[in-house]
């Protein structure tokens, strides 16, 4: 029931005094007077302000008066949510390897996923792929790991669901690196990112061109990134992966769905290295040095101003099938595919893509170690 009329003018006052109590406190407060219940009801909003202020927040906010809404349902729904997040990554193998550095890897606003639900996802597949980047690839850094202790501060959604902007702090400097929103492969920088970072390359002209073709406010029809893709035998594969295949999985449901994603994931994580940074270069330019012939990697005048992007995936990482099994139907580790191509099978990180192990060699040792399974990606029970 609420307080009098002449009671409500210090019930604000009180929500907001009451939001920094905690729960308990707050339930006996409610016994006090009708005053203090009405205060305790409205003071979800004021925790909500303080806890998960952004965009999505504030698109609530429009719709539902808050001297009159209880907040509370809503409140709970954000501090169930920010716990899913934090208790699926703790107990991940990547939660797992990152916690030995005795970090936090997102900021709280990122936990929350503030201004978009998907901002928690692609902060988290981030740290998947810089993880990657410095096990398998290396650092520039004279400390290995140094990159992985930087706290990934804001993700903020270029262009819708291809590019993100990822800012990482480190001490009290922050840094933006542009990425793949399906692998989280940096494609650029912004101007204040550390030269000695693992992604030393400002964002190309292609890359600034397709960004601001989307952003502006002039913006026509918009092509998706997978169109300026180029592979042989457009006959059989689609976008680099099998025609046949895919129309077998069509009836797959969900299982399908997830197979064809790590499908896409795995052909952006293949195409050639100057496809997504370095000096830009066009796809016969990429499929030339590819082959052994000589290109003469020049900038080539592009009619109409910065050139294209272009995406060229080799022959020999088209996809024939994906599998979340062995050959014996034994379930392979979570976080783990593999990759049937024209030549050999791959096995690859189902949340990015990239390659951590193939068929003759199998998982890679620091990947086994990392991950929890065996040479042939079988997850393993460690003794403690």
């Amino acid at each position: 029931i609420p307080p009098k009329l002449s009671d409500r003018t210090r019930v604000q006052s009180w929500a907001v005094i009451l939001a920094a109590l905690t729960n308990q406190d707050r339930r006996t407060c409610t016994l006090v007077s009708r005053t203090f219940r009405y205060a305790v009801y409205l003071s979800a909003t004021h925790i909500l302000t303080q806890k998960y202020h952004g965009r999505r927040l504030n698109q609530i906010m429009k719709h539902y008066p808050q001297r009159t809404t209880n907040m509370w349902p809503y409140l709970r729904q954000r501090q169930n949510e920010v716990a899913f997040w934090r208790h699926a990554f703790r107990n991940s193998w990547v939660g797992r390897y990152i916690s030995s550095f005795g970090i936090d890897p997102l900021s709280a606003r990122l936990w929350a996923s503030a201004d978009d639900e998907k901002q928690v996802v692609v902060a988290l597949r981030f740290i998947l792929t810089r993880l990657w980047f410095t096990l398998s690839v290396g650092t520039n850094e004279q400390d290995p790991s140094a990159w992985l202790k930087h706290t990934v501060e804001d993700a903020r959604e270029v262009v819708k669901g291809e590019i993100w902007a990822i800012t990482i702090r480190d001490g009290n400097s922050l840094s933006e690196f542009y990425v793949l929103e399906s692998t989280c492969e940096v494609i650029g920088r912004a101007l204040n990112a550390h030269q000695l970072e693992v992604y030393s390359s400002g964002l190309r002209a292609d890359w600034s061109r397709y960004i601001l073709s989307h952003t502006s406010v002039s913006a026509g029809p918009r092509n998706l990134i997978s169109e300026d893709l180029r592979w042989a035998n457009y006959e059989e594969y689609d976008r680099g992966i099998s025609r046949h295949w895919l129309r077998r999985i069509s009836g797959e449901g969900d299982v399908g769905i997830s197979k064809k994603v790590v499908a896409e994931r795995y052909v952006l994580a293949c195409v050639l290295t100057n496809s997504i940074s370095g000096p830009w270069m066009t796809s016969n330019q990429m499929a030339q040095e590819f082959a052994g012939l000589s290109s003469q990697v020049t900038v080539v005048a592009v009619r109409g101003g910065a050139p294209k992007i272009n995406l060229y995936l080799p022959a020999h990482h088209h996809v024939e099938s994906v599998h979340f099994t062995t050959p014996k139907s034994v379930p392979l580790h979570p976080a783990l595919a593999v990759i049937q191509t024209p030549t050999r099978e791959y096995i690859v990180l189902k949340d990015n893509g990239m390659q951590v192990g193939c068929e003759e060699d199998g998982v890679a040792n620091v990947w086994m170690y990392v991950l929890g399974c065996d040479k042939n990606g079988i997850a393993v029970v460690r003794s403690k």
